[in-house]
């Protein structure tokens, strides 16, 4: 192997470890805006407040059927890009070759990319949230200490 391809390892196998630690990240970060939401409710609650329906709040536990086609047309794009970009770095490293590799891995993360452009393109209307006022209306008013 040459310095040029020594360079080209180095530099693919260093971006997969930091696309992994993004993910990672990204993830972490979710977990925890989803605990501190999770403590505000509970606070208000032991307060003997009650929380408003939150519509993008609530969006991780009830989701729109409609919306599992696009949602899972994006999970399978991101995989298959995923797999073609695996399947670039090794046939580029262990065969030598990052002509073949780039052309057959990059061919499979295209098809990845058609996958999540089409979650993009078929995505279903979403109703308009609900505004506070209608939230309230339908909850039962807290009893009253008369």
């Amino acid at each position: 192997m040459d310095g040029g391809q020594v360079l080209f390892s180095i530099v693919f196998v260093m971006g997969m470890f930091s696309g992994v630690f993004i993910i990672y990240m990204g993830l972490r970060q979710r977990s925890q805006q989803l605990e501190m939401h999770h403590r505000e409710r509970m606070a208000m609650i032991e307060r003997g407040q009650i929380p408003l329906a939150d519509p993008e709040s609530s969006m991780h536990v009830r989701r729109i059927p409609t919306q599992a086609r696009s949602s899972r047309s994006l999970s399978i794009g991101i995989i298959v890009v995923g797999l073609g970009l695996a399947i670039m770095a090794i046939i580029a490293i262990a065969g030598e070759s990052p002509e073949i590799g780039v052309g057959v891995g990059g061919a499979i993360a295209i098809l990845g990319a058609a996958f999540i452009l089409l979650s993009f393109v078929v995505r279903p209307e979403s109703t308009p949230p609900r505004s506070a006022e209608v939230a309230r209306a339908d909850r039962p008013s807290p009893p009253s200490d008369l």
